[in-house]
């Protein structure tokens, strides 16, 4: 019995970390694309305040990535300027050890409090992923305005970068202006202006920004009627805001009711198990009650996996 309890443990294991790989994939071929041409990872890149600073190896490539989710997607340094990569990581650190040994004061078995611990400290990442998924959302329902005000400024003077810049000059609300700012540095900088575009595109992560984007870059390559290309994005997403709006869709407030669903397990379990006398003596007062304990620990730590990152799957 125990070694089948074992091999679920191992299968549970390698399930998640396929899972991850093919999750993550994508968006790490993305980043490393971008960054290459760019200068981030070959060193190439302009210095400058808001550039994006050379880095090397397979450690910064995945702190690039990282602070690309996390630090650049939320927006958090608009909040708290004093957050980036490494202030987040000290925080998971001390929110594992707080929780791990109060966790495994109640639990008395390392293994399956050391996956509740792991899930109570990944707090920050799912409260970071709701803001960037809430900034969005924020982008989306702004972005008619927001080429209506570029439209403006290319009518003006018929350069996208120029319209870019002036706009910052507008009451546009954050993050876009946020975004749009870094954006507009790291052309000043010396950044091509098609790889700032996909950052952004990628801070956003929005289907209707990355259409935008897209026209955008194809107008500049093909040096377009950026006017009347803007014209008609502008009418577009009037009418997909119109649909929005008509279908009340929202895929922030759906992670959102996802999330507190799944940590309402864990209260839902604890009162279960310290309910019963019955109940509590088999998962904390025998070995293989420890055992299933931590299983399904696993299990619930896999659909936890999966579900937080169900809706970063692209169309």
């Amino acid at each position: 019995m125990k070694s089948v309890i074992m091999y679920i443990i191992l299968f549970s294991a390698n399930a998640i970390l396929a899972a991850g790989i093919a999750r993550n994939v994508q968006l790490r071929n993305g980043v490393r694309r971008i960054f290459n041409r760019s200068g981030v990872l070959s060193g190439r890149a302009s210095g400058g305040s808001g550039a994006y600073r050379p880095e090397t190896g397979n450690a910064m490539r995945m702190i690039e990535r990282f602070r690309l989710l996390y630090i650049e997607k939320s927006n958090i340094k608009h909040y708290l300027p004093f957050m980036n990569i490494y202030t987040l990581l000290l925080l998971i650190a001390l929110l594992f050890v707080a929780a791990y040994s109060r966790v495994f004061k109640l639990l008395d078995f390392l293994p399956s409090a050391f996956v509740i611990s792991t899930i109570i400290a990944m707090a920050p990442l799912f409260a970071l992923d709701l803001l960037s998924r809430y900034n969005s959302e924020a982008v989306r329902k702004t972005l008619s305005e927001y080429i209506s005000v570029l439209s403006r400024w290319c009518s003006v003077k018929e350069d996208i970068m120029y319209a870019f810049e002036k706009s910052l000059t507008s009451n546009i609300g954050e993050p876009l202006k946020t975004f749009v700012t870094d954006m507009v540095i790291q052309v000043n900088t010396g950044m091509d202006s098609s790889e700032a575009l996909d950052i952004l595109q990628m801070k956003v992560d929005n289907s209707q920004f990355r259409d935008f984007v897209i026209n955008i870059k194809l107008s500049m390559k093909n040096r377009g009627d950026i006017v009347k290309l803007l014209t008609n994005l502008e009418n577009q997403f009037y009418r997909i805001d119109e649909e929005y709006n008509r279908r009340s869709i929202s895929t922030y407030k759906d992670r959102m009711l996802l999330y507190f669903t799944m940590f309402g397990v864990l209260g839902l379990a604890y009162f279960f198990i310290s309910s019963t006398p019955q109940i509590n003596d088999f998962y904390l007062g025998s070995v293989s009650g420890k055992l299933l304990l931590t299983v399904f620990c696993g299990m619930y730590a896999f659909g936890f996996y999966l579900t937080a990152g169900i809706m970063r799957f692209k169309n």
